[in-house]
């Protein structure tokens, strides 16, 4: 995945609020988290796979930053 992608990600999920990131079961954080993505850039097929993999694996780091946020 591009360094691009990545700070894309993240600048995404700071743009969600916290209470969607709490509130949000697992599957519906990711599914919430590439629409957010896939409004400001277009992904191919395989750059979603990465990305949907990369926030999954990132999950409890996302929701901690939430909390602290």
């Amino acid at each position: 995945m591009s360094p691009a992608t990545i700070r894309l990600f993240w600048d995404s999920v700071s743009q969600v609020s916290a209470s969607a990131l709490h509130q949000s079961d697992d599957s519906e954080l990711v599914v919430l988290l590439m629409e957010e993505v896939r409004q400001r850039s277009h992904l191919d097929p395989h750059q979603q796979k990465d990305l949907n993999c990369y926030i999954a694996n990132r999950l409890p780091l996302i929701r901690e930053i939430a909390t602290c946020g």
